[in-house]
């Protein structure tokens, strides 16, 4: 069975802020996440990826949040996919989506990540998570999938509201996609 090494970032939080996005205070909530309508609001949809966001933009990069979606050849986001495109191995990029249409069919599911964050020297996807989400085996196959066809890597961010400082540290993730699968999907052999 293969598997993934990834950064896990850890960012605190303080439980106020959540309230206040919970809430949507527009002290605390950017006014483009003020637009938003729909489920999971209530819950503090869009929190993390919020402050992960911030986390990164202060290292002087670019994100782009959840306005994209690589694995459909009909997504309402050509415009940031293009730019993905542009950023990363684009001659990868078909055969991303390719893999991924393929492992569905096969009951392998293979799901976007919330953030692609990139500067003029380098590109990686991150999922964000927060207080007791985990990573999901259709994340972890992008992930897979991303480094190993796109030749990007993809990093974990996970929002604490319990620790005191940034920390960073390496995780190691089994890829639940048979081999025999992989290679099906992919033609590469690993």
């Amino acid at each position: 069975m293969p598997s993934i090494t990834i950064e896990k970032i850890t960012i605190p939080y303080k439980k106020e802020e959540l309230l206040n996005w919970k809430a949507r205070n527009p002290e605390t909530v950017p006014q483009y996440a003020l637009n938003w309508n729909g489920p999971g609001i209530s819950n503090g949809y869009g929190f993390g990826e919020w402050k992960a966001e911030q986390y990164f933009r202060k290292q002087g990069y670019y994100i782009i949040n959840n306005e994209f979606n690589l694995l459909s050849n009909h997504s309402k986001f050509k415009r940031y996919n293009q730019v993905i495109k542009t950023m990363v191995h684009e001659s990868g990029m078909a055969l991303l989506v390719n893999a991924a249409q393929n492992l569905n069919t096969l009951n392998y599911n293979v799901e976007n990540p919330d953030l692609f964050v990139f500067n003029l020297l380098n590109t990686f996807f991150v999922e964000v998570k927060k207080e007791k989400d985990i990573l999901r085996e259709p994340q972890i196959n992008f992930m897979f999938l991303a480094n190993l066809l796109l030749k990007t890597e993809s990093k974990l961010v996970y929002m604490s509201d319990s620790d005191k400082c940034i920390k960073s540290e390496f995780i190691t993730e089994n890829v639940f996609l048979p081999n025999e699968i992989i290679e099906l999907t992919t033609n590469i052999k690993i």
